[in-house]
């Protein structure tokens, strides 16, 4: 169980978000406008008080100790609530204010999601940017707790109790071809889907996916010719090719491609929000997640 010291000066605290957000000394010097002898001192009374090491020098910076990560929510919160504290009920005026959200998102969910985004953005006349960055799972709770990226967006869920969440998106699996395919009509049987040679993309190298596993439920397989990690490029593949993919509908309509329902039962293309819970009384964030709910309407 960990030891939590009675009484601390609330600045090492600040100093502790510093280099838990930069993974450095000097940085989070810079950041605070300390010496870097004074950021060493105020670790080493934190060490002192938790009595743990909470920051270990590697080759890639400081990294933190799990009893960090177990506290890192509770200071970032407790900050979080001073810094409101000198505002009191200001709220967050998305006109005027100056910032930027980071989200992190594969390339099929940021292509589903940043229209709707900017459509969103747009209606609101907001100043806010948007900045999305490529989606690391290993690394996404380290990102989120340390302010490195403000909201995750996955279709995988995300179980972790310093994280929470909101469903965003939810749209329907489609048989996606070309215009004029020759073996695709109004509607498939499952015996045309079988017939048709597919395309696949998959994160993982290897392993069926979503709906490979709803057909082996039937005890039937599709014969998928070409496999590749890249979501996007399904699209374009389909549209010079005989080949068929199975792609959320507003993607395929994007690409003006033929898209016909899937001839079995198989779960939507769904996408989560997720964030870190020391952000959750953030009014920035809040708004944020006020956009992203709109974006289910489209």
């Amino acid at each position: 169980m960990i030891q939590r010291p009675r009484r601390i000066d609330l600045n090492l605290y600040r100093v502790f978000d510093a280099i838990y957000q930069e993974g450095s000394l000097t940085r989070a010097g810079e950041v605070l406008h300390l010496t870097q002898p004074a950021v060493s001192n105020a670790l080493a009374r934190l060490r002192a008080a938790y009595d743990d090491p909470l920051f270990v020098r590697t080759a890639g910076g400081m990294v933190a100790t799990p009893v960090a990560e177990s506290i890192v929510a509770d200071i970032r919160s407790a900050l979080q609530m001073l810094d409101d504290s000198l505002r009191p009920g200001e709220a967050f005026e998305p006109r005027k204010a100056k910032r930027r959200f980071r989200l992190s998102a594969g390339d099929q969910t940021a292509a589903m999601i940043a229209p709707r985004l900017v459509r969103a953005i747009a209606a609101c006349e907001s100043a806010i940017e948007v900045e999305i960055l490529p989606l690391h799972r290993e690394a996404v709770l380290h990102e989120l707790a340390s302010g490195q990226i403000d909201f995750a967006l996955d279709a995988i869920p995300l179980s972790d109790p310093q994280l929470l969440s909101m469903a965003v998106l939810q749209e329907e699996m489609v048989c996606a071809v070309r215009q004029g395919h020759p073996g695709v009509g109004r509607r498939l049987t499952l015996a045309q889907y079988l017939a048709l040679s597919h395309v696949h993309a998959s994160s993982r190298r290897k392993g069926p996916g979503l709906i490979d596993l709803a057909l082996r439920r039937l005890g039937k397989q599709r014969r998928i010719v070409l496999r590749l990690p890249y979501h996007l490029s399904l699209p374009h593949i389909v549209a010079g090719s005989d080949l068929a993919a199975a792609i959320p509908r507003s993607l395929a309509l994007a690409h003006a491609l033929h898209a016909v329902p899937l001839p079995f039962a198989t779960p939507p293309a769904e996408i989560f929000a997720f964030w870190h819970k020391s952000a959750n009384l953030d009014r920035g964030n809040q708004w944020f997640r006020d956009l992203l709910a709109r974006c289910r309407d489209g």
